[in-house]
C-alpha cells in the first residue's frame, strides 16, 4: 500500500517517518520512544524534536498516511461510472477491506498505526471515518438521484451501511483468517447492498 507522506517534507522528516514506521511495525507505538526512533534514523534525540513536537506527532502523521492509502483505494472504487450504483458501493467495502488486510501482513503491529489505543492514531481515525462516511453519502445520493438506489436519506443510509459492515474494518477485520473474512464479506454484500437496488415507482396491489 502506497502511503501519504506529505509533498515536499524534509529529508531529514522523511528519515524520521521511515525509521518511525519501521519500529512501529516490529514493536508498536507504546513500546517505541524518542531516543529509538533517533537511534534508527541516525540523528540526534534534538533533531527529531526540530521536526515533530512530541512522538504523538509523528504516530499521527504516519497514522494519517495510512487512513490516507485506505481512502485513495475507496475513492478509486467509487468513480466506476461504468459500474452500477450496488456494484460500486460493493466494491468500496471491498477495497477497504483489502488495504486493511494488506496493512496487517506487513508486520507483527503494523495494525497499531489504524487501531490502538493510542491518541495519535485514534485523532487520525476519527478523521478517516468522516471522510469515509461523506464518501457513501455522496455516493448513495448520486445513486438515489439516478433513481438506481432506494435510499430516502443519503446520510442515514451511509450511517446504517457503515454500522451493517463495522465488523470489516479494524479491530475486527482483523480476526480470522483473510479467506473467511472474505467469503463472509460477499454474503453480507449479498444481504445488505442489494436491499437497495431502486424498484422504481411503487404499485398499487393487484396493479
Amino acid at each position: 500500500m502506497e502511503h501519504g507522506y506529505p509533498g515536499g517534507a524534509s529529508e531529514r522528516r522523511q528519515r524520521i517517518l521511515e525509521a518511525t514506521e519501521r519500529l512501529l511495525r516490529r514493536y508498536g507505538p507504546a513500546k517505541t520512544t524518542v531516543a529509538d526512533i533517533a537511534r534508527e534514523a541516525e540523528i540526534a534525540v534534538g533533531a527529531v524534536y526540530l521536526e515533530f513536537a512530541s512522538k504523538d506527532a509523528i504516530v499521527e502523521e504516519l497514522s494519517q498516511g495510512e487512513h490516507r492509502a485506505v481512502m485513495a483505494a475507496m475513492r478509486a472504487a467509487a468513480v466506476r461510472d461504468d459500474v452500477p450504483f450496488c456494484d460500486r458501493l460493493r466494491a468500496v467495502f471491498d477495497a477497504r477491506a483489502r488495504a486493511f488486510l494488506e496493512l496487517a501482513g506487513s508486520g507483527a503491529h503494523a495494525c497499531d498505526l489504524v487501531h490502538c489505543q493510542s491518541r495519535a492514531v485514534k485523532a487520525a481515525h476519527a478523521r478517516f471515518l468522516d471522510e469515509e462516511r461523506a464518501l457513501l453519502r455522496d455516493l448513495v445520493a448520486r445513486g438515489a438521484g439516478a433513481g438506481a438506489l432506494d435510499a430516502a436519506d443519503p446520510e442515514l443510509t451511509a450511517r446504517a451501511l457503515l454500522r451493517a459492515y463495522a465488523s470489516f474494518a479494524p479491530p475486527w477485520l482483523f480476526q480470522g483468517s483473510r479467506e473467511e473474512v472474505e467469503a463472509m464479506l460477499s454474503a453480507v454484500h449479498r444481504i445488505v447492498l442489494y436491499g437497495l437496488v431502486g424498484r422504481g415507482p411503487a404499485r398499487e396491489p393487484g396493479g
